[in-house]
């Protein structure tokens, strides 16, 4: 049972219709508590204006990402405040932007803490399964519209540990169904320790019932395209087109990743076409960490992923990143946007328009600022081995983050770049820790110009490049006037082709005073 410090489940039997229980949930105390914790954070320059972030005390993993009832739902773990013990948080949003707070979805019981896992969406009910640590994987049910009252399986854990790991490893497991019963995967690692040698494999088993599971064998052991010491924990394993399937993953090495590939329901064994990760530098600190993900009922393959802090405990610990649709072309590339539902916060509109940029030359651009804005660049690098922006960028630019679109032109052919962040000038504070900068591969066709949305939310810069990357980090500029948008070029000129810039609305309430502001007073 929980212990004296936690806070106690909820006893309340909440009314069943949705009206009910949203006038209900108006009362009910451990809300009142995150209202007034997120009023007493509110003061924090730091803390998100539109992405999600903790009530209060700290979150990790986003968990259970799905679609009930028309209402997207996510849990995450969570430290409430005077509790050691991790439990799931819950949140509700109509459009994976605007969150509401929902009391605390499980609570350890036979476990010690409820670690990660996913869930699977019936047409009666929604399934949930998860790790409880020093136990084994364990089921929770829930049926009602705002998915508050859990119940867990009598037989948990369901997929109890295994004594030295054999034949299989107990970990986070995520879950689905298919004609002959329900599937879940233990995503965990073989042959070796974790960031040192060992090897990624997700472990698969089949149940009818949910209570008796069958060991199947691996769904995927990889040697190949991870690297030795890289587990597969956190799995999401769904359908994102009509024959092929994604697993989306994370690694204590390497952090957020996937495969995509083919699913084989006869054999149960999942084979990549390729692998692809989703961050790029350290695993901690300030950058993408795990993912949960779910295909929602317009068919969309969305994912959430949670961002660590890269500076000393603020009182709170992580937000969510921003909720990306991942999808394939016709030639299985992966695509990634941020779901267009994001359009609705912008307000005061920037432009610039067309632009020369010289070599070895800075532009800053005037009217374009701002610590809570989207950008929307296209820039045509011209004969440049490097463009991009600084942003967050201060007048003198000793505090600034840059963005970076690196070329490395062989054989004439301009395809192999490189996009960067780097933080290593995005702050002056003393308790930021140090991050190297984050890189990941960008195709380009010849003459396909740089296309950039580049999300700044005070304390995080999350950027998408011609639907094919995205790159996240953690930054905490300590100047109030870190707020400019400049251009370069090295190596030869480029142009700007077009620039617009929107303020963003908070979705928070006790945040909405901050709107529009260049940055917030320390």
């Amino acid at each position: 049972m929980p212990d004296d410090r936690e806070p106690e489940p909820p006893n309340e039997t909440y009314p069943r219709t949705l009206d009910e229980q949203l006038e209900a949930l108006r009362d009910d105390g451990q809300l009142q508590r995150f209202r007034e914790s997120r009023e007493r954070l509110a003061s924090d320059r730091y803390r998100p204006l539109y992405h999600f972030s903790v009530p209060e005390s700290k979150l990790n993993d986003p968990n259970g990402l799905c679609r009930w009832r028309g209402r997207y739902h996510m849990f995450y773990q969570f430290w409430p405040d005077g509790a050691d013990r991790v439990h799931w948080g819950h949140a509700v949003s109509d459009d994976m932007v605007h969150w509401e707070d929902l009391p605390v979805a499980l609570y350890p019981t036979t476990e010690r803490d409820c670690f990660s896992g996913q869930t699977v969406v019936e047409p009666d009910r929604v399934i949930a399964i998860y790790h409880g640590t020093q136990s084994g994987n364990a089921i929770a049910t829930a049926d009602d519209p705002l998915l508050l009252n859990w119940e867990k399986h009598p037989d948990n854990p369901v997929i109890p540990i295994t004594p030295d790991g054999e034949p299989y490893r107990v970990f986070d497991p995520c879950i689905w169904r298919e004609d002959d019963g329900y599937y879940c995967l233990s995503g965990t690692y073989k042959d070796g320790e974790v960031r040192r040698d060992c090897r990624n494999v997700d472990h698969l088993f089949r149940s009818r019932d949910l209570a008796d599971w069958e060991y199947l064998g691996p769904l995927i052991e990889d040697g190949f395209h991870t690297e030795p010491g890289e587990d597969g924990a956190v799995p999401n394993f769904w359908p994102i087109s009509d024959g092929k399937h994604m697993l989306l993953f994370f690694s204590h090495k390497r952090a957020a990743q996937y495969y995509v590939g083919d699913y084989d329901r006869d054999s149960h064994r999942f084979i990549p076409d390729y692998h692809g990760r989703m961050a790029y530098g350290p695993l901690v600190p300030g950058g993408l960490h795990a993912p949960s993900a779910t295909v929602d009922d317009d068919g969309r393959f969305l994912a959430i992923f949670n961002l660590h802090e890269c500076r000393s405990e603020p009182g709170w610990s992580g937000m969510m990143s921003l909720p990306r649709h991942l999808w394939l072309t016709a030639d299985n590339a992966l695509r990634i946007e941020p779901v267009p539902e994001l359009q609705s916060l912008r307000f005061g509109r920037a432009h610039a328009g067309p632009t020369e940029i010289p070599a070895n030359e800075e532009i800053l651009l005037g009217g374009i600022t701002g610590g809570v804005v989207e950008i929307e660049a296209t820039i045509d690098p011209g004969s440049a081995r490097e463009v991009g922006l600084h942003v967050l960028r201060s007048p003198d630019a000793r505090e600034q983050t840059t963005i970076t679109l690196h070329r490395t032109i062989v054989r004439g052919d301009p395809a192999d770049c490189r996009l960067g962040i780097d933080i290593s000038r995005a702050s002056l504070l003393p308790d930021v820790l140090s991050r190297t900068p984050e890189i990941g591969p960008l195709y380009l066709e010849a003459g396909e110009p740089l296309n950039l949305r580049i999300f700044l939310d005070r304390s995080s810069v999350e950027v998408f490049a011609n639907g094919k990357q995205c790159l996240t980090v953690r930054v905490y500029p300590q100047r109030e006037d870190s707020t400019g948008v400049a251009l370069f070029a090295r190596g030869g000129p480029a142009r700007l082709t077009s620039l617009d810039a929107w303020q963003m609305r908070s979705i928070w309430p006790e945040l909405q005073r901050f709107e529009g502001e260049p940055r917030a007073k320390a």
